[in-house]
């Protein structure tokens, strides 16, 4: 298959920090709680990073699971990132402005094997593209 370009466009909302990402037809408020700046309306672009990883983990799992011979009944997943708010306010300079870690738990309710189950999740884990970008990629602006 070749390379896919995916695309949100984001616009202020003109009211403190919110925003909006118009992906493929979708809407998506994005703004900050009271406390960092924001009518707290909806998540902050830091747990989207979260909500996606988890997102990502998750559409993995049921798409892939027929392969691994495994039957799913359900699926949890929790994501949780520590960050400094210290680092992006620059009230600190030797600390990091994102996350400092990200951890995920995932559990599968599943009537299959449960060595089946760690197989997919082994499989899961190795091609996620989220959790692959977390890992680093190059992020650039662009002039336009």
């Amino acid at each position: 298959m070749a390379k896919q370009t995916f695309v949100a466009d984001i616009s202020w909302s003109g009211d403190r920090v919110r925003s909006s990402a118009r992906i493929r037809g979708h809407e998506v408020t994005i703004d900050e709680p009271a406390v960092l700046g924001g009518t707290d309306l909806g998540p902050n672009p830091v747990e989207l990073v979260l909500a996606a990883l988890g997102g990502c983990l998750n559409v993995l799992i049921t798409s892939l699971a027929p392969r691994h011979g495994v039957e799913v009944r359900g699926v949890e997943i929790r994501v949780e990132g520590d960050l400094d708010p210290d680092g992006f306010q620059e009230k600190q300079p030797n600390v990091r402005p994102g996350f400092q870690e990200i951890r995920y738990q995932v559990h599968v309710e599943s009537p299959s094997a449960p060595e089946l189950v760690r197989e997919l999740l082994a499989h899961v884990e190795r091609v996620c593209p989220v959790k692959d970008t977390l890992r680093g990629v190059p992020t650039r602006a662009v002039e336009s």
